[in-house]
């Protein structure tokens, strides 16, 4: 008789086993689920701080993003600061001497600056020569009736590496970005941002 009655508890014990290991089981899925989820939102919320941080020049989308504070040396050496700019439109123009569609733009900033200076248009050109002598002789030969300003690497560090020239930031009088134009755009393009930013 006592091979009969045990064989009942060994079931109940076995049954009892599997229950305890499937719930450790489910558990231990449950809670890799849950870390995989965290990790994923960790992740993308790195990844959305990091494109909002990105800098202006490679950044996704910059409609909307203040544009950092900077100083730099004009031609003459002489600093010359953002913020004196302060409640103007302001577009500023990465370009270098020595690039071709540059030269194809100048003549539309110089007649741009001149239709719209009196309603406070502030056109900088922000030079990416190695040498201030090459934008100096440069403009013995082509006047640029704007700001023309040094980078020097100086600007690297809040807004990042020109990926082409030109490289045109179009900015409102509250300091924020409304466009960003990589590459050389028609003259009506321009002059469209230029008055959405009045």
């Amino acid at each position: 008789m006592e091979p009969n009655q045990t064989q009942p508890e060994t079931a109940r014990s076995r049954a009892m086993n599997w229950i305890i290991v499937g719930v450790v089981v489910v558990g231990a899925l449950l809670y890799l689920a849950k870390t995989r989820r965290d990790q994923a939102q960790s992740s993308g919320t790195a990844n959305t701080a990091v494109a909002s941080n990105a800098l202006l020049l490679i950044a996704p989308n910059v409609a909307g993003r203040p544009a950092p504070n900077w100083t730099l040396p004009n031609v003459d050496g002489k600093p010359v600061d953002f913020s004196q700019f302060k409640g103007h439109p302001v577009v500023i123009d990465f370009w270098a001497s020595w690039c071709g569609p540059c030269k194809d733009e100048i003549p539309w900033w110089n007649h741009l600056q001149e239709k719209y200076k009196d309603k406070g248009l502030v056109i900088i050109g922000v030079s990416e020569d190695d040498s201030v002598n090459d934008v100096k002789n440069f403009l013995k030969t082509t006047p640029l009736d704007y700001t023309v300003v040094m980078d020097e690497q100086r600007l690297e560090s809040s807004y990042g590496m020109p990926e082409g020239l030109p490289t045109t930031f179009f900015i409102d009088r509250n300091g924020k970005v409304s466009a960003r134009v990589l590459g050389l755009e028609a003259q009506p393009e321009l002059e469209h941002r230029v008055e959405k930013i009045l």
